[in-house]
C-alpha cells in the first residue's frame, strides 16, 4: 500500500486542510511563517538533481504535515522548490496590498479563501493564466466554479478545490421521529422547504419540543444563501428585497415554529451538540465530514446518515489558487496549478493526503475515484454520493463581490435578532431596513 493511499484511509484528521479551504486552519496571532518542502524531494523521479532556481512561494494558511508531504510529490516530478508561507485568510488582502505598494517581492501563488474573496478577486494584481504562455486549460474544470474563480475584470486567476455540501442527520432520531433513516426516502419525504417546516412541526408536537430539525438558525441560513444565486447587490444598487427577503421569510418561519435549536453557528456549544440526541439535522460539506463529524461525535461511528438537502445540494466555502501579476515564478506557479487540478495525478494526490475533491472533470467518469464505505455513516458511500449526486446537481452560484464580508456582517446581526426572540414575532421589512441602512453607512458608494 502506497504512502498516500495509507494517508487516505488513516489521516483523517488531515481534512483540516479541506476546511482551511473554507477559513479553517490559521497562524497564531497573525504572525507569518515560512516552510519549505523541498528537502522531502532531493531528487525528481528518474534520479537527476533539481534544476537550481526553480521555485515558487505560496502564501496560505495550511503548512500541515500532510500538505508538504503532497507539495514533495510535485517537487519529486518537477523540480520546483515550493516554499510555504503562512499568512491568515483575513490578513491575505492587506499583506498583498502592503507588499505592493512597498515594492516588496509578491507571492507566486496567493489563497482565496471564500469569505474575502469578493474583495482580492475585486483587485487589479491578477494574472491571466488562460493566456500564453500559461495556457490553462479551463474546459478541463467543472463549469460551476468558473465564475467563482474569475476577478471582477474578467481574469481567470486560479482555480480551486470544490467545496459543495449536502444534509448530515443522526439515524436513530431520523428514524424515530420521522419513520425513515433511508437517505432516499428522506430526500423524498423532506424534498423543498415547506415539506420540511411541515415535518418540522410534527417533530416538535412529538418531541414535546426537547428535538429539533436543525443546530441552529445559522445552520438554516447557510443551507438557504447557499441555495440562493441572487445577487445582493447589482451595479452598485442593493438588491436585498429580491435575494435576501426569502431568506429571512424561511428563517423566521422556522423559528416561529420552533423546529430549530437556539445555538450559535459554529460555536462551541454548536459542537458539543454533535454527540448528543437533541438535534437531527446538520448542513455538511464534504470538509465536514472528518473535520466537524467525526471530530465532534467520536463515539458516533453508524449512527449518521447523508442525504440531499430540501432545496438540493449547495456550493460552502472553498479557496483559490490566484496567481499575482507581479510574482517571480509565475510559469513555475501555473505548472503548480496544472499539476494539481488538471491532472488526474493531481486529483489523487488531494484525495490521499488532505481529503479534497478536484476540479478536474475527468476523473469524475470513473464513479471508483469518490469510492469508500463510512462505517460511521452506517457503510453508505458518502464519498461517491457528493462525487455523483451533490456536484453534478450544483444549480449556480452566488458571483463573488467585493461587499460580502459586510453583507455577511449585516446578515449575522439579523440573525441574532431573529434567534433571541422567544417566539419569531420579528419584522423581516425592520430587518431588511435595518441591514440596508447599515451597507449604505458602510459603502456609502452603493445606493437603494
Amino acid at each position: 500500500m502506497s504512502k498516500r493511499i495509507l494517508s487516505y484511509l488513516l489521516g483523517a484528521a488531515m481534512c483540516i486542510s479541506i476546511l482551511s479551504g473554507c477559513g479553517g486552519q490559521q497562524t497564531n496571532g497573525g504572525e507569518v511563517t515560512e516552510s519549505s518542502v523541498s528537502s522531502q524531494a532531493g531528487e525528481n523521479e528518474e534520479g537527476g538533481k533539481k534544476e537550481d532556481g526553480r521555485k515558487i512561494t505560496i502564501w496560505c494558511w495550511d503548512t500541515s504535515d500532510n500538505n508538504k508531504n503532497m507539495y514533495a510529490e510535485f517537487t519529486k516530478d518537477t523540480g520546483i522548490e515550493v516554499n510555504l508561507v503562512a499568512v491568515e485568510s483575513k490578513d491575505m488582502t492587506q499583506k498583498l496590498q502592503t507588499t505592493l505598494a512597498s515594492g516588496g517581492e509578491m507571492p507566486d501563488i496567493a489563497w482565496l479563501e471564500a469569505t474575502y474573496r469578493g474583495k482580492l478577486l475585486s483587485l487589479d494584481i491578477w494574472e491571466d493564466i488562460t493566456k500564453e504562455p500559461y495556457n490553462f486549460d479551463t474546459s478541463q474544470v467543472m463549469d460551476y466554479l468558473i465564475p467563482l474563480e474569475t476577478s471582477e475584470s474578467g481574469i481567470y486567476v486560479g482555480p480551486e478545490c470544490p467545496s459543495v455540501a449536502g444534509l448530515a442527520y443522526k439515524r436513530e432520531l431520523a428514524k424515530e421521529f420521522l419513520g425513515t433513516d433511508d437517505p432516499k426516502e428522506l430526500e423524498k419525504m423532506l424534498s423543498d422547504w415547506d415539506s420540511f417546516i411541515e415535518k418540522g412541526k410534527e417533530v416538535v408536537d412529538k418531541s414535546g419540543g426537547t428535538v429539533y430539525m436543525l443546530s441552529s438558525l445559522g445552520a438554516a441560513g447557510q443551507i438557504l444563501k447557499g441555495q440562493s444565486t441572487e445577487p445582493f447587490i447589482v451595479d452598485n444598487k442593493l438588491n436585498l428585497d429580491t435575494s435576501m427577503r426569502p431568506i429571512l421569510e424561511k428563517l423566521v418561519e422556522m423559528k416561529q415554529v420552533g423546529m430549530i435549536d437556539v445555538l450559535d453557528f459554529n460555536s462551541a456549544e454548536e459542537g458539543a451538540s454533535y454527540a448528543r440526541n437533541e438535534d437531527i439535522f446538520y448542513p455538511c460539506a464534504n470538509w465536514s465530514l472528518e473535520f466537524t463529524i467525526k471530530s465532534n461525535d467520536k463515539d458516533g461511528s453508524g449512527r449518521w446518515g447523508f442525504m440531499l438537502p430540501p432545496g438540493g445540494p449547495f456550493p460552502w466555502g472553498g479557496t483559490v489558487s490566484a496567481v499575482p501579476k507581479d510574482a517571480v515564478h509565475k510559469e513555475e506557479a501555473v505548472e503548480f496549478l496544472k499539476y494539481f487540478w488538471l491532472t488526474e495525478k493531481g486529483g489523487e494526490l488531494n484525495r490521499d493526503y488532505v481529503g479534497n475533491f478536484t476540479s478536474y472533470k475527468p476523473a469524475y467518469e470513473d464513479e471508483s475515484f469518490y469510492s469508500r464505505p463510512d462505517e460511521f455513516f452506517a457503510g453508505q458511500d458518502v464519498l461517491k454520493v457528493i462525487a455523483q449526486d451533490v456536484l453534478p446537481n450544483i444549480k449556480g452560484v452566488r458571483l463573488p463581490s467585493r461587499y460580502d464580508q459586510d453583507i455577511d456582517d449585516v446578515y449575522n446581526l439579523a440573525l441574532k435578532t431573529i434567534n433571541a426572540s422567544s417566539d419569531g414575532n420579528v419584522s423581516v421589512d425592520k430587518l431588511l431596513e435595518s441591514m440596508k441602512d447599515e451597507l449604505l453607512t458602510k459603502q456609502p458608494d452603493l445606493s437603494e
